[in-house]
């Protein structure tokens, strides 16, 4: 929608200028400083309306580009970073899962060592 009223814009403009353009067709002295030369304003309104449009494009993508080139350093940035991120993530679970495992041994140490003494207190009151 936002680009059919920018088109739709861009079309009125033109239309005025060519009207505009028109309805000033009397030959008019151009003086470039070096030299002068006689044309139809018609041809210096247009001239100078597609000069404007040229500039105004040269502007455009000159912004264009470097907004993409800024837009493909933070997407590589993005990657770089989100690689690093992967990695610790990928560091910090092995380590809990090693926290982890040495827990479990450790409590199933406890609870043989618990069992073993329950054993030996319950085969020593059954023996009295």
């Amino acid at each position: 929608m936002k680009n059919q009223w920018r088109i739709i814009l861009g079309l009125i403009l033109t239309l005025v200028i060519v009207i505009f353009a028109i309805l000033n067709n009397k030959q008019v002295a151009i003086n470039f400083g070096f030299t002068a030369i006689q044309a139809p304003l018609i041809i210096v309104i247009i001239g100078a309306a597609f000069i404007g449009a040229v500039v105004i494009a040269l502007v455009a993508t000159s912004s264009y580009v470097k907004q993409n080139k800024e837009l493909k350093a933070l997407r590589n940035q993005q990657i770089t970073d989100d690689a690093v991120i992967e990695k610790r993530v990928a560091e910090r679970k092995a380590e809990l899962e090693r926290e982890y495992a040495n827990k479990a041994i450790e409590m199933q140490q406890t609870f043989d060592q618990a069992n073993s003494v329950n054993q030996a207190s319950l085969e020593e009151t059954q023996t009295k």
